[in-house]
């Protein structure tokens, strides 16, 4: 019995009978055996060595702010939480998700965008830096700018997937329309209105947004916060009363803002304070989204950016000592300080749709158009298509293209049925742009030659020289992989996090 138990205690180790007291078992006072009573007095150690680390590291760690907190708590968690316990259902997934195309999204495809990329030519773009006055005009008219306004006030009414098929198709034929497209039906004010607009705002704004009468734009990223978003640095405001009204006096210098340089109102993201508490409980400080037009005292729309090779309007919003009124933030007074939660749960249409968009043409594009190429060109008197470094570089782009375009269908479903899945988002951007990036890589070195040669037949030139900027946009992807998807997801995915 002695030596069945000195051999359990040795093969197990002293936990297996923690539980029961020695006298129980029948064991003698020399089985308590030093061995055991070092390993519990080496874990004791262990642990208070742990207890101690922990402390240190918790010290010298930033703390997170109230802002960061409220960021990474918004939106809501889905698939991802699957994904990230390990346990993905794939079954889950199809029975809820289904993206589609109502008849009149897939004619408006087949008519209206059709039409605009023949106004398009992508090299006349590219060198004079604008569109012509026709497409201008023809994209107000259509309302390529309020897609995703609803009916009543003017708007298509388009669903998400609609959006993101309007964009592929035009990254196909001019990245810049993409882009310029984009903007309006993500992060442009258009669709922070409709949710959170107070019905003042939304009568005035909304009918003039779905006609093109006001080209939006939204002002985040500064001189100091790139992908640090939530930093707001020179970007203040405090709440003010004069002449009886209450508002607030800004101070603002904001960059590389998309369609700035031609924007009728802008949607400004400013860190409030209320020193003297005039708020009085109605509001509180914080992230707080003020709507500017482009005549507003104070405001400048300044110089214009050129990012890369791009044509897309690009440019500075700036102010010192502006006066904004209660009624000119955004969803009132009520919704001061909220502006993290209207901004995070919108920023996954502009993350995980518009963006990858853009690497769906691209993939099209290049299996098409690439793939085609590859068959009539001859080297050596043989179809360039039958060599096998060039079929393995043609499989591969296939390859990136075909994730990237099922990823797309899935984020499109997932935000169509009214979910903001932050960390998914992410997922979707980084990947689908980093796969985009790779699939112009190899249709650019499958059409050498061809592809290096600006001009009106080059079709994949401008997409090689400006898609850097996609990876650089909405939070660069190195961040966006460390922070959003591991950091961010390991914290609001884990089976023990309650939000």
């Amino acid at each position: 019995m002695q030596a069945y138990m000195k051999t359990s205690i040795h093969r197990t180790g002293p936990r297996c009978f923690a539980s029961f007291p020695a006298s129980s078992l029948g064991l003698t006072q020399n089985l308590q055996s030093p061995h055991i009573q070092q390993q519990r007095s080496f874990l004791g150690v262990v642990n208070a060595v742990d207890k101690r680390a922990y402390r240190l590291a918790k010290s010298v760690m930033p703390p997170i702010s109230k802002t960061e907190q409220i960021a990474l708590g918004c939106g809501t968690i889905g698939f991802d939480r699957e994904i990230f316990e390990g346990s993905p259902s794939l079954k889950n997934l199809v029975d809820t998700y289904n993206p589609k195309l109502s008849k009149e999204e897939q004619d408006f495809l087949d008519n209206q965008v059709s039409t605009l990329c023949t106004l398009l030519n992508d090299h006349d773009v590219s060198i004079k830096k604008d569109f012509t006055k026709e497409a201008w005009d023809y994209m107000r008219d259509e309302r390529f700018f309020g897609m995703k306004i609803p009916k009543e006030w003017g708007g298509l009414g388009f669903s998400t997937h609609a959006v993101s098929g309007v964009l592929a198709k035009l990254a196909l034929h001019c990245v810049d329309a993409n882009a310029t497209v984009a903007v309006p039906n993500s992060l442009g004010p258009g669709e922070l209105l409709v949710r959170y607009g107070t019905p003042d705002q939304k009568e005035y704004f909304l009918p003039r947004l779905a006609d093109g009468t006001l080209i939006p734009c939204f002002g985040l990223t500064g001189p100091h916060s790139g992908s640090d978003a939530t930093s707001l640095i020179g970007s203040d405001c405090i709440v003010e009363e004069r002449n009886g009204e209450l508002g607030v006096v800004a101070n603002f210098k904001k960059r590389y803002i998309t369609l700035a340089p031609v924007a009728g109102v802008v949607g400004l993201g400013l860190n409030l304070s209320d020193p003297n508490n005039l708020l009085k409980g109605k509001g509180e400080e914080g992230f707080t989204v003020a709507l500017l037009e482009r005549n507003h005292p104070g405001l400048k729309m300044g110089p214009r950016h050129k990012p890369l090779h791009a044509a897309f309007m690009n440019g500075t919003v700036e102010g010192e000592d502006v006066w904004i009124p209660m009624n000119a933030i955004l969803g009132g007074q009520e919704k001061c300080g909220f502006g993290w939660h209207m901004f995070v749960e919108c920023l996954a249409e502009g993350r995980g749709v518009s963006l990858p968009a853009g690497s769906i043409g691209a993939a099209r594009g290049v299996a098409s158009a690439v793939g085609a190429y590859a068959r009539v060109r001859k080297q050596f008197k043989v179809p360039i298509a039958e060599f096998g470094g060039i079929q393995e570089a043609m499989a591969l782009a296939g390859s990136d293209g075909l994730i990237t375009i099922a990823g797309g269908d899935l984020m499109n479903a997932i935000v169509d049925n009214h979910e903001a899945p932050m960390v998914i988002s992410s997922v979707m951007k980084q990947n689908t742009t980093e796969r985009g990036r790779r699939i112009i890589e190899r249709g650019m070195d499958i059409a050498a030659g061809s592809a290096i040669c600006m001009g009106d037949n080059n079709y994949i030139g401008n997409a090689y020289l400006n898609f850097p900027i996609s990876i650089t946009v909405e939070g660069a992807n190195i961040m966006t992989r460390s922070f959003q998807v591991i950091g961010q997801g390991l914290t609001r995915c884990h089976p023990r996090y309650c939000c």
